[in-house]
């Protein structure tokens, strides 16, 4: 009996990759070269070399993005030339990695660290977002503007040896509200209001209050208790 014909099995990622690589040509020719940044046209860079002009590509490895006048190294494949890294730029002329599209820095063990000595400039168009267990920032002097502020936090603490406060109004709703001041000083220009169930002040010393006209009026009973009670 003649056996079934054989039916091919789809190919895994791994082997539709290793085919689409085979399938492109490369040629051993390939070479190296350099030459010098004449301008910038699009997304290609025309760069002058020995053999004359050529019209060239940044390679995906060189974030370093390339400038006029910069030396650089090139590379041909398959007719199309690649600039593969930047050799030389004007002294002290600015550098710029870029890349396109999403870019991670990740690394697997250690840690990243970011330093200048004339300052650190973090620019995004939407969103700026920061996660870790643990945040610091230590500056001499700081400053925020923000259009809108808002803070959510289970507790918070602070510790100040003097704070300021300049604003047009200030609301605040509390469950509860403790303070302990050693001196207290409150300068009210207008008007001053309190409404509250009960109201319970104890003055060790003396108690004070005057006014250019006084009024105290209750629904039931008004009570004033002394050794001595003086009026006028």
């Amino acid at each position: 009996m003649g056996g079934l014909p054989a039916v091919n099995a789809p190919l895994t990622h791994e082997e539709t990759m290793q085919s689409a690589a085979r399938a492109r040509q490369y040629y051993r020719e390939a070479y190296g070269e350099h030459g010098a940044v004449l301008r910038i046209d699009g997304s290609a860079y025309i760069v002058e070399t020995e053999d004359g002009e050529v019209r060239a590509k940044r390679a995906t490895s060189c974030l370093l993005e390339p400038a006029t006048g910069d030396m650089v190294l090139l590379t041909a494949v398959n007719g199309t030339h690649y600039i593969l890294a930047v050799l030389e730029r004007e002294e002290g002329a600015p550098s710029h990695l870029v890349s396109e599209g999403d870019l991670q820095i990740r690394l697997r063990s250690g840690s990243l660290g970011l330093a200048a000595p004339d300052g650190v400039h973090v620019v995004s168009g939407k969103d700026l977002s920061m996660a870790a267990s643990t945040f610091r920032v230590e500056a001499k002097e700081g400053h925020v503007a923000l259009e809108l502020f808002s803070f959510l936090s289970k507790m918070a603490r602070g510790e100040v040896h003097r704070a300021k406060l300049i604003g047009r109004s200030l609301d605040s709703t509390l469950e509860r509200l403790s303070q302990r001041v050693k001196r207290s000083y409150r300068i009210v220009e207008e008007a001053d209001h309190v409404r509250a169930e009960r109201i319970d002040y104890a003055a060790k010393g003396n108690l004070a209050i005057h006014s250019e006209n006084a009024k105290i009026t209750a629904s039931h009973l008004v009570k004033i208790d002394g050794d001595q009670i003086q009026v006028g």
